[in-house]
């Protein structure tokens, strides 16, 4: 059994018009109003009659292939976040003071030089005390190195007094 065909659309017939009558001046073609370019700006920002799409032009969708989704990616393509507890701080709180251990270190270095130099002996007092002060607020971790370098100068400052009196008296 077949199925019978669908007729095929036909125009319909446009309606003639009458020419122009004895008398009268034949009628000039109308022709459609210029628009601007899509280009042009409109105000407002309104889309013009140029972003709608042509009658007889294809839709979006068949103007541009659809292409498939790409495949998902293996899992060791990118590391992925373990929801860490970040900078570990110990919990609340500030975060730990930094420790500052320079003064007890230029005590020391000060205390040997003064050996030499006897000046520095007083800086090595001066900066050795500064470094056991911030060892006893919890500033600092170099307890020994601060001590040290304090004794170094006090020491070296003996010494250096002790010759000065002693080529004094040798005059």
């Amino acid at each position: 059994m077949t199925t019978p065909a669908a007729p095929e659309p036909t125009e319909p017939p446009k309606p003639e018009k009458p020419g122009p009558g004895p008398g009268q001046a034949p009628e000039e073609p109308v022709q459609p109003p210029i628009e601007p370019p899509a280009s042009a700006v409109r105000p407002g920002g309104e889309p013009g009659p140029d972003s709608l799409p042509e009658p007889g032009a294809p839709a979006a969708d068949e103007r541009f292939p659809q292409y498939p989704p790409p495949p998902p990616l293996p899992p060791e393509a990118y590391p992925t976040y373990t929801g860490g507890q970040g900078y570990e701080y110990g919990g609340y709180g500030a975060p730990p003071v930094r420790r500052r251990n320079g003064m007890g270190v230029a005590a020391l270095v000060l205390g040997i030089v003064g050996f030499v130099l006897g000046p520095c002996s007083i800086l090595a007092i001066v900066f050795g005390r500064i470094g056991l002060n911030r060892v006893a607020r919890g500033e600092a971790t170099n307890r020994g190195v601060a001590q040290a370098g304090f004794v170094l100068g006090i020491v070296t400052l003996l010494l250096w007094i002790l010759g000065l009196i002693l080529v004094a008296n040798q005059r």
